[in-house]
């Protein structure tokens, strides 16, 4: 699943981002909104900026760089970050492709009822948004974010059909969505830096034969520090990426190919089918051939 179309939602021009530094104050920003949701492209730069909201950040095509204390993070497609009321970034092109959805939300919404039960728990999320930990951002990767997809399209769709004004089906789901997140284990304060991306891409470029022991070596790094590594950037382990890198293909073959589940199973890299289908199974809760049934 993916991110609904973003050219679906209201779009901020190039002059909005230079007008003043608080986006907020943006003439195409509903400033009467407790929540809004704007998109943009990302083929110029967004300058630094703060705003005094917090903001979902995701990105739907391409690859984005999210400068945040003079660090480069880098957002990949169907990622998320998310920003408290200290967060200031800025960012730069990387992909003149990349296309950027915001999901802003302001501190009101936690005023009262139910929404502020839910920030009275003790957990990494609530900790998060109430500013405690100095962390300024939080990180989620693709993986982490997949199995939330539905619920954010669901956000996003009723934006839509309401004609761009939040509404208590938002409210609902927006809950459920804060609910579900703070129970995710994988997620990370640092996010992905240069060494992270080159590490992911050459899992990706070689994920038939590629071994933790073999990136160590090819980045000249031990395997100890750098599965510590990627682990603090990423939220997962080097196996763990490698493995989802494995689905992914998979799932492509399987999708746009003929080939048969024992083709597929060598071409990313499974010496036993049997592993194979049992892996499959596992992470995507249906076998390869319903797999393919679904989605021919």
């Amino acid at each position: 699943m993916k991110l609904i179309d973003s050219n679906k939602l209201p779009k901020l021009s190039r002059n909005d981002f230079f007008k003043i530094p608080n986006l907020v104050r943006s003439s195409n920003i509903p400033n009467s909104e407790k929540i809004f949701v704007v998109s943009h492209d990302l083929d110029i730069p967004v300058p630094f900026h703060k705003h005094d909201f917090y903001e979902f950040v995701f990105i739907t095509n391409g690859i984005a760089i999210s400068n945040i204390n003079n660090k480069d993070i880098y957002l990949l497609p169907d990622s998320l970050l998310l920003m408290n009321l200290h967060s200031a970034h800025s960012l730069k092109v990387k992909d003149p492709k990349a296309q950027v959805i915001n999901i802003c939300i302001k501190p009101e919404i936690f005023a009262g009822g139910v929404f502020a039960e839910f920030l009275q728990q003790d957990n990494y999320l609530c900790n998060f948004l109430c500013d405690k930990g100095n962390n300024s951002y939080l990180y989620f990767s693709p993986t982490s974010l997949s199995r939330y997809l539905p619920i954010i399209n669901g956000i996003l769709s009723e934006y839509v059909t309401n004609n761009y004004h939040y509404n208590y089906a938002m409210l609902g789901l927006l809950l459920i969505f804060f609910d579900q997140l703070s129970h995710e284990n994988y997620y990370s304060y640092t996010g992905i830096d240069s060494l992270s991306l080159n590490v992911i891409s050459a899992i990706k470029d070689n994920v038939q034969t590629i071994t933790v022991q073999q990136l160590a070596q090819n980045f000249g790094y031990s395997t100890a520090y750098l599965s510590r590594y990627i682990k603090k950037h990423t939220a997962l382990t080097i196996k763990e990426i490698i493995m989802q890198e494995k689905m992914k293909q998979a799932k492509k073959y399987l999708s746009e190919t003929n080939y048969s589940v024992e083709e597929i199973s060598r071409l990313v890299g499974y010496k036993s089918v049997s592993y194979f289908f049992k892996t499959f199974e596992k992470q995507n809760n249906v076998t390869p051939d319903q797999f393919r049934k679904t989605v021919k």
